[in-house]
């Protein structure tokens, strides 16, 4: 049999997984800072140098550059700050995982817990969430059209689909040097944030483009606390063969190394160097035409048919939230706020035709002094809040991955001692439908037999789901020669208990 066949590549998540484990190592105080009496405030990042499966599990190796910031056991009660780097390798075993498959995996520090030891030694710990999705690249050939119809019966569908078009990365590396105002003695922490992310694409490339967000907290000689930000805008190239500007481009940006130190005091400046591995997946919106099914009159026809999962309606839905709260913290002194970090966290998600409801929350974490203590601390507040978008490209069936971005944050001291809490954030909304269908992967072809022996003429009572295609095909015949023999002039509607007669199908008699 003569046909004509065409491919598309099935983007297939495998499965997803979620998980938490930790990093730790013992850090020992170096000799030119003082002892340690307790720590004030911990944080981090962490990034991820290699990725690979093994064993049918995956393996990934990365650090967390952790920040200490802590009291010193001295007569001053000085504030110092400790930096280290916890490398570690996790093993994570996932469903259905093979060689040739892929992982997109994004990590986020919960917490970091220090325990002190002694004086001069300190337990770091780093808690972790993972989450992963595992995706199959598969290329798929498929039957789409039959070129000698004569002799065959066949109905179709045209369906729109998001054939994967490519995939490709990147290394892309942000560089800056930061000057400051102030001798500084040490680096206490810092925040990094990828935002206003964008992509171009010609000539078989994807331009990425994005602004990394660098917020870092620093100690002056003269034991006062600043932060200094800078905005450093990172670019580079991926390659994806035939990539056009009509496709649909997922950008991810990943953390592959961190640097991050001061330089000579004489310079009054930070050096920054952050490595990022892009990845884009770029998407083509086609029409496909699938068989649904297809017989011969005078022929056996046996048709394999493979089931496979297609992405469809893939869309990105952009949109901002503003939070504006009061935040009681009445042992504040002097209205003083040094620091206050900032991450998100979605509790629920609810998924209706046109609108996605989030319930949400901002966790801060917010470094102050105390009038109690009259020392530096460290209070978590949770602001929570709903967030509702519409949009037609959204219904209940809608697969959803959403990004929540800080893209601003504004606090002020009241005289009350309250503080007033103002955050923007984008809403960065993936949505997508999976749908479950069969494709004709071959078609061979068989003599009949049987069909010239059989009776030129059957009477056929109509039965609870039969249509004449059934019909038609279970008696060798065909819709036309039925609808033209028993005057129906819609095809579609026949009723239980009709009595039909079915023609054989005589070929000379249709072509």
């Amino acid at each position: 049999m003569d046909f004509e066949t065409e491919k598309i590549c099935l983007n297939q998540i495998i499965s997803r997984k979620k998980e938490t484990f930790s990093a730790e190592e013992n850090i020992i105080i170096p000799d030119i800072k003082p002892d340690i009496l307790s720590t004030i405030d911990s944080c981090g990042n962490v990034y991820i140098y290699k990725k690979e499966i093994v064993n049918g599990r995956l393996r990934i190796d990365g650090g967390v550059q952790a920040y200490i910031m802590y009291l010193a056991d001295n007569e001053q009660n000085n504030i110092r700050g400790l930096h280290t780097v916890i490398d570690f390798s996790q093993s994570i075993e996932l469903e259905n995982l093979s060689q040739e498959m892929e992982c997109d995996c994004t990590l986020n520090i919960k917490n970091i817990e220090c325990k002190i030891l002694n004086g001069r030694k300190i337990n770091v710990k780093a808690n972790m969430d993972v989450e992963i999705s595992v995706f199959s690249n598969q290329e798929k050939e498929f039957v789409k059209s039959i070129n000698n119809m004569e002799k065959i019966q066949m109905i179709s569908n045209s369906i729109r689909i998001n054939s994967l078009k490519g995939r490709g990365e990147t290394i892309a590396t942000a560089k800056d040097t930061i000057t400051i105002d102030d001798n500084l003695a040490d680096i206490l922490g810092n925040e990094i944030c990828v935002k206003n992310k964008d992509i171009k694409v010609s000539y078989n490339k994807v331009l990425s483009k994005a602004d990394v967000m660098v917020e870092i907290l620093y100690l002056t000689e003269d034991e006062r606390i600043n932060t200094v930000t800078a905005q450093i805008p990172i670019m580079g190239f991926i390659d994806i063969p035939n990539v056009s500007d009509k496709e649909i481009c997922d950008t991810d940006y990943e953390i592959r190394n961190i640097n991050i130190k001061p330089n000579n005091v004489e310079d009054h400046s930070i050096y920054l160097e952050i490595e990022f591995l892009v990845r884009c997946s770029a998407y083509e919106d086609k029409e496909i035409d699938l068989i649904q099914d297809l017989y011969s009159p005078e022929e056996d026809i046996i048709m394999n048919q493979e089931n496979v999962n297609l992405i469809q309606n893939k869309n990105t839905i952009k949109d901002m939230c503003t939070i504006q709260e009061k935040i009681n913290i009445s042992e504040i002194k002097g209205g003083k706020i040094y620091n206050v970090r900032a991450t998100t966290n979605i509790i629920k998600e609810n998924v209706l035709n046109n609108s996605i409801s989030y319930e949400a929350e901002v966790i801060l974490n917010i470094l102050y002094e105390s009038s109690i203590t009259n020392r530096m601390e460290v209070k978590e507040q949770r602001i929570t809040f709903t967030h509702n978008i519409n949009s037609d490209r959204i219904s209940k069936n809608s697969k959803i991955n959403t990004t929540i971005e800080i893209d601003s944050k504004d606090f002020i001291c009241m005289p009350d001692n309250t503080i007033d809490a103002k955050i923007n954030m984008n809403f960065l909304v993936n949505t997508y439908l999976t749908n479950s269908v069969n494709i004709v992967n071959n078609i061979n072809v068989q003599q009949n037999s049987e069909n010239s022996k059989s009776s030129s003429m059957v009477i056929y009572f109509v039965k609870d789901g039969d249509t004449l295609w059934k019909i038609a095909k279970k008696f060798k015949s065909t819709i036309d020669e039925i609808a033209k023999v028993n005057n129906i002039e819609d095809v579609d509607k026949i009723n239980i208990g009709d009595q039909l007669y079915i023609p054989k199908y005589v070929y000379n008699r249709i072509s």
